[in-house]
């Protein structure tokens, strides 16, 4: 019980700090609304569940070979982030215009695929669930236990962020939302100098 309460608290430090995932969240639900933030989401929740699962059936061999994996998928992330900053910032104006949602299933797909592509994630498999797992007993049914846990919190974590996001943008930026893109996508290009300044 007591590697589960401190795994809690190491999960929810982890969260403190937007990923891309949030950074998905936060631009669907400004750029049409809440539902398409919700749907988000969702689409995060289902890719970090696949993804303990994934590890839980595949436990040996992605521990051994998860390192190089790891250092191909951390530049990608980089430059992801850059990308998604630069057009936030790029196309902060057009915030402003309301857009009909014409796909709902590509919401999901957004959360999904950004999440897998999330090196939070991948750190977080790669390095941190390793160190609350007893390896003299049943690894898989702990790696499930962990995700539930994780994608749990992380479900609570991104609905208070979509939730909050549709709050201010409703409350306080409803006539210019150029100015709280530009924001969210200069802390986007920071942190993808953030995790560049980690590699070198």
């Amino acid at each position: 019980m007591t590697t589960y309460i401190s795994f809690i608290f190491t999960v929810i430090l982890f969260m403190i700090v937007p990923g891309p995932s949030v950074s998905v969240i936060v631009a669907n639900t400004l750029r049409y609304n809440l539902s398409a933030g919700v749907k988000t989401v969702i689409g995060t929740v289902s890719g970090a569940a696949s993804m303990f699962v994934i590890y839980a059936f595949g436990f040996d061999l992605l521990s051994k070979n998860f390192q190089t994996f790891l250092n191909i998928i951390q530049w990608i992330g980089i430059l992801f982030l850059f990308y998604m900053g630069f057009v936030m910032i790029r196309d902060s104006k057009n915030l402003n215009i309301k857009l009909e949602i014409k796909d709902n299933k590509n919401f999901y797909l957004h959360g999904y695929l950004v999440l897998w592509s999330n090196p939070k994630m991948l750190v977080m498999m790669a390095s941190i669930i390793p160190v609350f797992l007893d390896l003299n007993q049943d690894t898989f049914n702990q790696v499930i236990i962990l995700g539930i846990i994780f994608c749990t919190l992380g479900l609570i974590s991104d609905l208070i962020y979509a939730y909050l996001v549709n709050y201010i943008k409703e409350n306080f930026f409803k006539k210019d939302l150029s100015l709280i893109g530009k924001f969210s996508g200069t802390c986007l290009i920071l942190g993808s100098f953030w995790l560049l300044s980690l590699r070198l």
